[in-house]
């Protein structure tokens, strides 16, 4: 299956390189399709030199030039096994590699991912690349990481974080304690992709955003949309939402920024159009009732409800939108 993965990822690379970047090669949008997907990001991870060792603040500045969501691409990269990471290092672990003749070399050569020192040579023009096949990524590999972090978002939900080690989370993942170690550099790293997690399954992202107004109408409808499909995501996951909100103030300082910025660009997006269906709103305004109306949506965590997800999600949803004020009357004919 991973093999397969790959291949399709290869044929569609030319296609998406076209699609989904833009003429100074910066990502556009991500595709929705996994083998699209794993032929962006493998393009994506050609920006970073086999053998060398990455801090993460290199690897953010090196991403940020590809897509404002930076975390998404390096969460991405490690998810599809092209980047790897240990004790705040990240290097190349698969994927297609840069490749050209050496000083010696007559023929191209791949170059085997192997320990460096902190510095990072400058990665290679666009020019001096040619792909070819490297390790696929690895499918156990994933699917136990995710199995990790299900089992430490049960654990934090049911104990608190501070109350859970990671031996009882390898316990309840069915992995040592020490192996956990090969995907997660401590807890704290636990906790970061549990709540990455949680962002992913709320950033739905099927709506454009334009910084030009469009009709109040139809961008009130664009927010009603962002607000169902957020509520839905955090009404069925309500005990991982139980987690975001009782243990953020548990992750290191250098991930809540990171997760941070990544709700602010959410934020941003309501704000947005929050501010074209209302322009006779100001800035305080619109900032306000935006924070209020997420308020509302992540409070599922915060209480037990006996309704079913989708009723659940139906309420709070129609909650935000009257707080917003986004059933606006119809148009004049």
């Amino acid at each position: 299956m991973v093999d397969d993965l790959q291949r399709a990822a290869a044929q569609h690379a030319d296609a998406v390189l076209h699609r989904f970047f833009d003429s100074a090669g910066r990502l556009k949008n991500l595709p929705a399709k996994q083998s699209r997907q794993l032929a962006v990001f493998d393009l994506i991870a050609q920006r970073f030199v086999p053998g060398v060792r990455y801090t993460e603040i290199e690897v953010n500045h090196e991403l940020m030039q590809v897509f404002d969501d930076y975390v998404s691409l390096r969460r991405g990269l490690v998810d599809f096994g092209l980047l790897d990471r240990a004790n705040g290092e990240y290097w190349r672990s698969g994927g297609s590699v840069p490749v050209g003749p050496g000083p010696t070399d007559t023929a191209p050569t791949t170059t085997a991912p192997a320990d460096a020192g902190p510095t990072s040579p400058a990665r290679p023009a666009p020019s001096e690349r040619t792909s070819v096949p490297a390790t696929a990524p690895s499918a156990r590999g994933a699917a136990r990481r995710e199995a990790i972090m299900a089992a430490a978002a049960q654990l934090f939900a049911d104990r608190g974080y501070a109350a859970v080690g990671m031996d009882d989370i390898g316990a309840a993942a069915g992995v040592t304690g020490p192996a956990i170690y090969r995907h997660f550099g401590a807890k704290a790293s636990v906790l970061t992709a549990v709540f990455d997690r949680v962002i992913d399954a709320v950033a739905y992202d099927r709506v454009e955003v334009s910084a030009a107004p469009d009709s109040p109408e139809q961008d009130a409808a664009r927010l009603r949309e962002l607000i169902v499909k957020y509520a839905e995501a955090v009404c069925g996951r309500r005990r991982l939402m139980a987690v975001f909100v009782r243990e953020v103030h548990h992750l290191p300082a250098e991930d809540r920024t990171l997760l941070d910025e990544r709700q602010r660009v959410l934020v941003r997006k309501w704000r947005t159009l929050l501010g074209h269906v209302h322009p006779d709103w100001d800035v305080e305004q619109v900032r306000t009732a935006v924070h209020g109306a997420f308020g509302i949506l992540n409070a599922v965590g915060t209480f037990d409800s006996p309704l079913p997800d989708a009723e659940l999600a139906r309420q709070v949803s129609q909650l935000a939108v009257n707080a917003l004020r986004l059933d606006l009357p119809a148009p004049a004919e």
